[in-house]
């Protein structure tokens, strides 16, 4: 007879939150040290977005069976697994330092950060209360932008210094000790049988995932292209720029927790109206950005921080409202939700450098940005007619 080991509900949280955080950074790192990377392998800003769009787009469609597979597999295997596939992507991409195995780090950390969004979404889910499911899934979400703000300060100094294939080393490395964490502390829910039982959707759950893309196409870049807009339009420092988008990657995280305590506190049927408030405080924030080319590095600054923040509020409070209307169903409304999100992070890089690179400027990408997150906030209201199911 195996005896279940059974860890608390702050420490299944805490290594959700490492497990979402360090399976996100082959999407973002990319972005952070792009000028290490145009300097080095002498890319176009297009080719930088390239690999992370095609990361979003394994990530995207990873997602669509994500769910199915963590409800086979259990939280705890399909963590393990997906976590063990981005410390892989980030090794080949150190040891081979070129720009062809970029893209192979991008299928690979675009396939696990699939897995591992739904699966952590699913352990934090089974150990915690309704009551504290806003706060606690936006503390798992909160591993992105705080495994990010890392990245973005210290990656961009270490690039700088050493090379970039040392800041993917580095990554890897802490991400395959996450793993082993995580296999220690999750949950296993594994069902113990051939086939999951399968669950519906509420009719009209399709808005979640459309506001997820909008929300998503339009604010991406605040982590991408934030650093560059900060070097190349405002004659920041390039090591300053990393710090101030790492700075405020970490008020984001920070925020985020608070954002969801006070979502709890206003309880499930103010969740939708808080999720369209902060789409578009994001919105506004993209705004923010762009005026900081007028007005300054201060405003610019202040708009990514804003922004990065409101975003990650929207965030956290959108997983609540999903999964107070999903029932049963959290691995598919976790995984369709966020195959929206994905599609999102797909357009978004690329795009948004095609457009920079076309124009001439950032101005209009930032203006196209505020506008797809006034279209995520009506998405997220209609999805509000579904009522919540407990």
């Amino acid at each position: 007879m195996r005896l279940e080991r059974t860890a608390p509900p702050a420490a299944v949280v805490a290594v959700s939150t490492l497990s979402t955080g360090f399976g996100s950074i082959i999407a973002f790192v990319p972005g952070y040290i792009a000028t290490a990377l145009r300097t080095d392998l002498g890319l176009d800003r297009w080719q930088v977005g390239l690999v992370i769009t095609v990361h979003f787009v394994c990530t995207a469609l990873g997602s669509l069976g994500s769910g199915r597979l963590t409800d086979r597999w259990g939280a705890r295997l399909a963590s393990v697994a997906s976590l063990l596939a981005v410390a892989l992507a980030a090794g080949l991409a150190a040891a081979v330092g070129n720009y062809a195995v970029l893209f192979v780090a991008a299928v690979l950390g675009g396939i696990g950060y699939a897995l591992v969004n739904v699966a952590t979404t699913v352990a934090v889910a089974s150990v915690v209360s309704a009551r504290r499911r806003t706060v606690s899934l936006a503390a798992r979400t909160a591993g992105v932008p705080a495994v990010g703000g890392i990245s973005a300060a210290a990656g961009v100094w270490i690039a700088d210094r050493w090379g970039w294939e040392w800041v993917f080393a580095g990554l890897g490395a802490a991400t395959a000790l996450v793993a082993l964490a995580a296999a220690w502390v999750l949950p296993d829910d594994h069902p113990g049988r051939s086939a999951p039982v399968t669950h519906r959707l509420p009719r009209g759950f399709g808005w979640f995932p459309v506001g997820a893309f909008l929300m998503i196409y339009g604010s991406q870049p605040m982590y991408s292209w934030s650093v560059p807009y900060l070097e190349e339009s405002l004659g920041a420092d390039p090591a300053l720029s990393g710090l101030l988008v790492g700075m405020g990657t970490t008020i984001g995280a920070g925020a985020m927790i608070l954002s969801g305590l006070g979502v709890d506190r206003a309880g499930p049927s103010r969740r939708i109206p808080l999720v369209v408030a902060f789409a578009l405080a994001t919105g506004a924030s993209s705004g923010l950005i762009l005026a900081g080319g007028t007005l300054g590095l201060g405003v610019a600054v202040l708009g990514v921080v804003g922004g990065i923040s409101m975003q990650l509020a929207c965030i956290g409070a959108m997983q609540a409202a999903f999964v107070d209307r999903a029932g049963p169903a959290v691995a598919q409304a976790a995984a369709l939700t966020m195959a929206g999100y994905y599609a999102g992070a797909v357009a978004a890089p690329t795009t948004f450098g095609a457009v920079v690179d076309t124009v001439g400027s950032y101005s209009w990408a930032w203006f196209i940005g505020s506008m797809l997150l006034v279209g995520a906030a009506v998405a997220y209201r209609l999805a509000g007619r579904i009522p919540p199911a407990n």
